[in-house]
């Protein structure tokens, strides 16, 4: 099948899955009723429950698989994901703290605003982000990168785990709870900030093509046709971060779509057209994250964590990365 049919295609599903999605749920609303509803409880639950929920679906199809992409092409690897950099790490050390120490120093009751976890998210992701590029002149290659991230998500989970060992049961709970991830029970104004920092993390990306196609032909070409190396690592190290640090700060860590979906597009088009391959990964992460968001209420035992959709079915995806003999692991 041709490039542009398939594209048409998939843009027709997405689009269907959108609006199917706010027809499920425990009380299933027709798709024919979701526009122009006399129903004042459906048309509560559309506009404040399931839409919010899907256009943050849409939000993460379009943050985390550009994360992916880019944290793949920078370092040349198939298995470079967002989080390779210890973002999510930090982000979820920001929450422990809020979480574990919160309670020891009496502010339980800050824990009722929902922004605060948001917040302690972002800030710990962008707290890693100033890690990265302070060193990022100090280390001579982006492998070092990579094991400097590694390093620094071991610091936090050690961190983290030792809050764990002093700390309540129920605050584990609640801590484990945020990790499983959650693209459900967003506000109206939280959606439009977290809407915010995607475009602002899609539009520095976007200026990093160009030079990402010239890498593909080497350094010394990307340097004889003007593109500063030092300012492009930076530039996609920050559209990535930015992009990773507010999908996990809305909705807590979410597991192998960053990964998984530029390897799809990959596998699908065989192209070393970037431009091509950056709107196959935006279109193919906002139907594959609408797809994971209904079926996670499609469960008759209860609504499951997106987390665990995620895994179930990108744990595959990744063993055939692992498997493909094409790309060369570095």
């Amino acid at each position: 099948m041709k490039e542009k049919p398939l594209f048409y295609l998939i843009c027709c599903l997405t689009i269907f899955l959108f609006f199917y999605s706010l027809t499920i749920g425990k009380v299933e609303i027709p798709i024919k009723e979701i526009i122009g509803s006399t129903d004042e409880v459906n048309r509560n639950l559309v506009l404040n429950f399931r839409l919010p929920k899907s256009i943050t679906a849409v939000l993460i199809g379009l943050s985390l698989p550009i994360a992916g992409f880019l944290m793949q092409e920078l370092f040349k690897n198939p298995l470079a994901e967002p989080s390779v950099l210890g973002v999510t790490s930090m982000a979820s050390l920001g929450v422990a703290i809020v979480v574990f120490l919160f309670t020891t120093l009496g502010l339980d009751t800050w824990l009722n605003n929902p922004w605060l976890l948001i917040f302690a998210s972002f800030i710990g992701s962008i707290f890693a982000l100033f890690f990265i590029l302070l060193f990022l002149n100090k280390v001579k290659s982006s492998a070092s990168l990579v094991i400097l991230g590694f390093m620094l998500s071991g610091l936090t989970v050690a961190f983290i785990g030792l809050m764990q060992y002093f700390s309540t049961s129920d605050k584990i709970k609640t801590f484990l709870m945020w990790g499983f991830g959650s693209i459900s029970g967003l506000s109206w104004e939280q959606v439009g900030v977290f809407a915010l920092f995607v475009s602002f993390g899609l539009i520095g990306s976007i200026f990093t093509l160009r030079g990402i196609s010239a890498l593909i032909l080497g350094e010394k070409y990307a340097q004889s046709v003007g593109i500063d190396i030092r300012k492009l690592r930076i530039l996609i190290l920050v559209s990535a971060a930015l992009l990773t640090a507010s999908a996990t700060a809305f909705t807590g860590p979410i597991a192998f779509v960053g990964l998984a979906v530029p390897h799809i597009c990959r596998s699908v088009l065989k192209t070393g057209n970037m431009r091509l391959l950056f709107r196959w990964v935006l279109l193919a992460g906002v139907c594959i994250m609408l797809l994971f968001s209904i079926l996670t209420d499609l469960f008759p035992f209860g609504t499951l964590p997106i987390n665990i959709i995620t895994s179930l079915i990108g744990a595959p995806i990744v063993i055939s990365i692992l498997l493909n003999n094409k790309y060369e692991i570095r």
